[in-house]
């Protein structure tokens, strides 16, 4: 039987979560990986089941920037993401988890919504409670940090490098989750195998739902969401009265690619790329609203040039 599209995205949550364990730094060339432990419980039996569907799902992140960004380009672009929040796993001063893989490449992660960070951070500490009692402690003492979408996207491009436990530094790459609820809603209007690459994000809009030009003379704009439900609720408060129009999806990190002249992997719609305008959900920027205010500020929301490496597998 074929998985469902929620099946092979919750298997890559529950990667993630499997893969959250410290990693013993020892040399350049040592590399933990780390197997499923065997359990009679549920959260276990589903772990079982469900990681036969990850081999299905190919890890895409953000590649490294073959040539050089035009930085002003990566800015202006960035900048129209600034009032989405993402979410992200830190320690207590700040330090991202990355998944430090076969490669020697480390992968970061940043989440659309507090959701979605927080089923990975539930099930890391309870994974957690079956190891040492250091590596509890690491997890006890992790948190969830809020930042902008635009900051996780310019670091996307700058692939900076980052030290870990051991102080030698590693190249970085970055993958954005974005819910569940997203991921199958794309796949009820795009079944193609896209959407199973984990990295990727989906963008909903209508081709009929516009904005007026931010500036006279300007172009209409294009709303995009990250989830369908708010779209549809967008729509029906401007037009009450009218018919829903057919929805439509569009991919981010291509998208993105293409806007800051990177190039991209698939066909992008240049109108929605040149016209969008993205609307955030309103809850998770109240959410990340708590978070910041509730973070000592003595401590970076996203510390760079540094990771808490855990191991992962490839």
């Amino acid at each position: 039987m074929k998985p469902s599209l929620t099946h092979v995205i919750f298997v890559a949550f529950l990667s993630l979560a499997v893969a959250f364990q410290p990693v013993m730094m020892r040399s350049t060339t040592s590399r933990s990986r780390l197997a499923l432990n065997s359990s009679d419980n549920e959260i276990d039996r589903r772990r079982m089941i469900l990681q036969s569907i990850i081999s299905t799902a190919t890890c895409i992140s953000f590649p490294m920037a073959s040539h050089a960004i035009d930085k002003s380009l990566l800015d202006t672009q960035a900048k129209r993401f600034k009032s989405v929040p993402a979410f992200a796993l830190v320690n207590d001063e700040g330090v991202p988890f990355m998944i430090l893989r076969n490669s020697g490449i480390a992968a970061g992660y940043f989440f659309t919504t507090l959701e979605g960070a927080s089923m990975v951070l539930e099930d890391a500490r309870r994974d957690a409670k079956d190891k040492d009692l250091e590596t509890e402690k690491i997890w006890n003492d992790a948190k969830i940090t809020s930042v902008s979408m635009e900051f996780a996207l310019k670091l996307s491009k700058g692939n900076p490098l980052a030290a870990a436990q051991n102080g030698i530094k590693y190249q970085t790459v970055y993958d954005i989750i974005p819910s569940i609820t997203a991921l199958d809603n794309t796949g009820s209007i795009d079944s193609s195998s896209l959407w199973k690459e984990q990295g990727r994000v989906p963008l909903f809009y209508m081709d009929e739902f516009e904005l007026p030009p931010e500036v006279d003379g300007g172009q209409n704009r294009i709303p995009v969401f990250l989830e369908m439900a708010d779209l549809l609720a967008a729509y029906e408060k401007k037009y009450p009265s009218s018919n829903v129009p057919k929805v439509k999806v569009v991919e981010l990190v291509d998208m993105f690619s293409y806007l800051v002249g990177g190039g991209s992997s698939m066909k992008v719609n240049t109108k929605v790329a040149e016209n969008f305008v993205v609307i955030a959900n309103k809850d998770q920027k109240a959410k990340a609203v708590d978070l910041a205010r509730n973070r000592d500020t003595s401590v970076p929301a996203y510390q760079l040039g540094k990771m808490t490496a855990v191991g992962g597998k490839e």
